[in-house]
């Protein structure tokens, strides 16, 4: 049956490989993640009941769609099939031309999902990202934060810090040189805290010329050296007009469990009062202030 089996799909230019018992297929299965799966009910070692239940338990198996090959006809047997997570069964002797096209249904299916899987991160991803710097947009990064304070809620761990920037003077600058400009400076300002931050944090233009970054896992002395780092580098950067721009940065280092609120509002004062006493300055992580 194997050897006639293999052959007609073989003949349809499929490649196809065999296990003569459950276990060996899993170990298969494991290592090499097929397409489609063909499975017999009955075998010797591990029966097609039991190797279903462990595909689909796994999650990186769960998802391979299992054909039955079974001499079972009775609906019971059936409907414990698809309760299993069978996705279609062809009966024996198998029809080649039913064979076929149980086959092909459950390929065009598998296109269809890749696709649909495919428009979804595409999705996902216009959603999430600030159109005009290609950071995290203010929805997706006020997710993220809420997230992590959840954890911090429920696990007590997940500790992380935030950093706050301003661009100072920003509506003065917009109003001198005009939306174009404005907007290709924001995109400078971004890639300047690209440069600066780890692969691991997360950049976010929050509104306007305010941008946020979450830092997981940074001991202050590293939060302030990239904060330092970044006030140095932007203001280095030309301008419109070889203007120069500078920013006012305020961090906190979020280790219980609070409203991202009341963080924000902690976070807009301290810069507000860093403005006040000399703009392009930063707030350390213990309280100085860095000018």
């Amino acid at each position: 049956m194997i050897a006639t089996l293999s052959s007609a799909l073989e003949e349809k230019g499929y490649n196809v490989t065999f296990s003569f018992n459950g276990k060996d297929a899993i170990a298969w299965i494991n290592n090499n993640k097929p397409s489609l799966i063909i499975l017999d009910v009955e075998m010797p070692v591990m029966d097609g009941y039991e190797t279903i239940k462990l595909l689909k338990a796994d999650k990186e198996t769960a998802n391979i769609p299992v054909i039955f090959h079974t001499s079972l006809t009775k609906p019971e047997a059936i409907e414990k099939l698809f309760k299993l997570g069978a996705s279609d069964y062809i009966t024996k002797p198998f029809i080649p031309v039913e064979l076929f096209a149980r086959i092909e249904k459950e390929i065009n299916t598998i296109a269809l999902q890749n696709k649909l899987q495919e428009k979804m991160s595409k999705l996902a991803e216009i959603l999430s990202t600030d159109t005009l710097t290609k950071t995290s947009n203010k929805m997706h990064m006020t997710s993220i934060i809420n997230a992590k304070l959840q954890k911090l809620a429920n696990e007590n761990r997940g500790v992380f810090s935030l950093m706050y920037i301003d661009i100072d003077n920003f509506n003065n600058f917009a109003k001198s040189y005009g939306i174009p400009e404005s907007e290709t400076a924001l995109k400078k300002c971004s890639m300047v805290f690209k440069r600066c931050i780890r692969d691991k944090d997360i950049l976010s233009r929050w509104e306007g010329d305010i941008f946020i970054i979450l830092f997981p896992q940074i001991v202050s002395e590293d939060l302030n050296k990239i904060a330092t780092t970044i006030k140095e580098n932007l203001e280095k950067v030309p301008f419109a007009s070889n203007s120069n721009l500078s920013a006012t940065i305020s961090m906190v280092e979020v280790s219980e469990s609070d409203t991202l609120n009341n963080i924000l509002a902690s976070l807009k004062i301290q810069n507000s009062k860093a403005k006040k006493q000399h703009k392009g300055s930063i707030i350390m992580t213990d309280g100085r202030l860095l000018m």
